[in-house]
């Protein structure tokens, strides 16, 4: 792929990777430069065309039906984002994709409020398509997806509603085509894509049980019905279904999230994701004393540890006795003895805020 280097340079370069390996060269011209990739890629008995011939839609399409339907439990996750992906990008070719094409994607997802760990994820889903194009011997350029970093931050603190906020959601959402997906969120914890896939065989109504097949952990577990779950199925169900058939819409899971994301904006709830309907789930039960290995089996988690290490903090009793072990560290905490701890000598009162001024309330 031959490149004009920015910065108003002239310079010239062929820059295309082959087996793993990269090649690059610099010309003063435009056609020596067109030229020398040519008998490069001669060399290399790579066809010359081939590069031209593949457009990001033809490679997603082929990624999607060769790898991520037939091996990913989530795929229509997949299905969702390359939708998107392909709105963005539509027949352009891999060969012209730089690094500027994966920013500006990130930019858009930003600016449709989503987090950086979903971002990341549509990002590490182009750089993919790009390296099984690559694996494949579909494509031979550079994988552009490599040159702009993930963000990758620091795992940020489980978020989750309070009551005030789910009583805004529920209100404004019980009119909305997605108020199924909302009620089963919150209250069983499943996934979108565990959503959009139950069907009324895995529904048992006479024992209020669903059953999910496959989770992303990749085991099936059950998921016990609170009242109004089973009232929100009783009513969906109404005279009878095809088991095989699914229990709610068939909503595309970008649609999901959108509908969702808006009606956040208008309530002007910060900050609250889909799936951290799924966090409010758990949070709640561990607040109120359920065992952690209970609240981990009903969320599908792949081990124990994943639960404990987002929802452990929240259970009523964590660490409590534990902690107090080092009131014995001051002769001011002895049961029998407990005194008031004195002020320094030295110690200046905190004057008064006057009339008029900002209290220390205002600023928490």
């Amino acid at each position: 792929m031959t490149v004009l280097r920015p910065l108003g340079s002239k310079i010239w370069t062929y820059d295309f990777w082959h087996l793993g390996k990269r090649y690059r060269k610099r010309f003063e011209s435009r056609s020596n430069a067109l030229k020398a990739e040519a008998q490069k890629r001669l060399e290399l008995n790579i066809n010359p065309n081939q590069d031209e011939r593949v457009t990001f839609k033809s490679a997603a399409q082929l990624f999607f039906e060769n790898h991520s339907r037939p091996s990913k439990n989530a795929w229509q996750d997949d299905k969702g984002k390359i939708e998107y992906l392909n709105g963005l990008f539509g027949d352009k070719k891999l060969a012209d994709f730089t690094s500027f094409d994966i920013q500006l994607v990130r930019n858009k997802l930003q600016e449709k409020g989503l987090s950086s760990a979903t971002i990341d994820k549509y990002h590490a889903l182009v750089k993919t398509i790009f390296n099984k194009m690559k694996q494949w011997r579909r494509f031979n350029g550079n994988n552009p997806a490599c040159e702009v970093k993930l963000k990758r931050g620091a795992s940020a603190h489980i978020r989750f509603a309070t009551q005030d906020e789910l009583s805004q959601l529920e209100e404004h959402l019980k009119a909305d085509v997605i108020f199924p997906y909302y009620v089963i969120a919150l209250h069983t914890g499943m996934r979108r894509s565990e959503s959009r896939n139950m069907k009324w065989e895995d529904i048992n109504l006479s024992s209020r049980d669903i059953f999910v097949p496959t989770s992303k952990s990749g085991k099936s577990r059950h998921i016990p019905m609170n009242d109004i779950t089973y009232d929100l199925l009783t009513t969906l169900y109404g005279s009878g279904k095809d088991p095989q058939s699914k229990v709610l819409p068939e909503y595309s899971p970008e649609y999901i999230s959108h509908r969702f994301i808006r009606a956040c904006k208008r309530l002007k709830i910060r900050d609250f994701r889909y799936h951290d309907l799924r966090h409010t789930f758990a949070s709640y039960l561990v607040m109120g004393g359920v065992n952690i290995h209970t609240v981990s089996r009903w969320l599908g988690h792949a081990t124990i540890v994943m639960t404990e290490k987002h929802y452990t903090h929240l259970s009523p009793d964590f660490q409590k006795e534990e902690i107090n072990q080092l009131n014995k560290l001051s002769i001011h905490s002895q049961e029998s003895n407990r005194t008031t701890f004195r002020q320094p000598s030295n110690f200046q009162e905190i004057p008064k805020v006057s009339e008029g001024q900002k209290s220390i309330e205002n600023l928490i």
